[in-house]
């Protein structure tokens, strides 16, 4: 009976480690799928293109500056980083003066159409933007001819901030009411005990306790800002473009001009800022996901 028991032991046990093997093989090969993409455009980006065309895994002979220089200035990526700024952190700002009241409305408070209201934006999780460009695009134009300013609403920054918060609304809500349901009725009624009024209490109790789920939600957004591609090719002027519109652009001109060392160096430039706002809110980042569906 023993030996029997010991066999099985002994099975489970190889199992057991057979499966740990697998689990980290597989995790060990999807972090190189991701590491050496990069590693390839870090070195490439301080390498001439001869070196490039060489070899490009090998490490560069000189740090050849000048493609950043070139990038910044000549590929007007200085530009195309400081318009990404602006309309991402701003797009932001948009974004949670519009969906952190939304939806501590739809999960603390019952009224009429509450449940219609919540279905729409739920709805809108469905929805891909890439989809629906071409038809925003053409309402606003039109609606802007009717106006009498022309162009005046598709080249335009306002436009393209409201799209962006728009759109990402319905995936904010969804993760931000999961947290605010879960949010214990005490804290509002003590804050209605010390006389605060529906206002205040949301502005200074369950704002700051959904902190880490607004923290999520402005995480997520600005990944999803930083990288869009679609609504800023689309609305924007060369001269207003962003950083994924202007990578493009150099990723071409590079190509014709044989500077493939400038093209990487904008990847480069692109990816950084990514990186280190990652690296700093990881840990906020995971821990937001967490409560919020815990709570929800």
């Amino acid at each position: 009976m023993e030996k029997v028991k010991n066999v099985s032991a002994d099975k489970g046990k190889a199992g057991r480690t057979v499966a740990a093997v697998v689990k980290y093989v597989l995790l060990i090969g999807f972090a190189l799928l991701i590491i050496l993409p990069l590693l390839w455009v870090v070195m490439s980006a301080f390498k001439t293109t001869e070196e490039i065309n060489a070899n490009a895994f090998a490490p560069p002979k000189k740090l050849y500056w000048q493609n950043f220089v070139n990038a910044w200035q000549r590929a007007n990526m200085g530009d195309y980083f400081f318009h990404s700024i602006f309309l991402t952190l701003f797009s932001l700002a948009l974004l949670i003066v519009l969906a952190v009241p939304c939806s501590y409305t739809l999960s603390r408070f019952r009224f009429k159409g509450v449940k219609i209201i919540t279905l729409v934006f739920m709805a809108g999780l469905f929805i891909n933007t890439n989809y629906i460009v071409l038809p925003l695009y053409l309402m606003i134009y039109r609606f802007g001819r009717a106006i009498g300013v022309g162009t005046g609403l598709t080249n335009n920054y306002f436009t393209v901030m409201i799209l962006y918060a728009s759109t990402s609304l319905s995936f904010s809500i969804y993760l931000l009411s999961s947290y605010f349901r879960g949010l214990s009725p005490s804290y509002e009624e003590a804050a209605k005990i010390d006389g605060c009024g529906y206002f205040k209490t949301f502005l200074y109790v369950c704002a700051p306790l959904a902190m880490p789920s607004i923290l999520t939600v402005i995480l997520f957004n600005f990944l999803s800002y930083w990288n869009e591609y679609m609504l800023a090719q689309t609305f924007l002027s060369e001269a207003n473009s962003t950083l994924p519109v202007g990578l493009l652009r150099i990723m071409r001109e590079a190509r014709t001009a044989n500077d493939l060392g400038r093209m990487y160096a904008g990847l480069l430039i692109v990816i950084i800022p990514v990186l280190i706002v990652y690296s700093f809110v990881q840990g906020q980042l995971t821990k937001g996901i967490t409560v919020g569906g815990i709570k929800g």
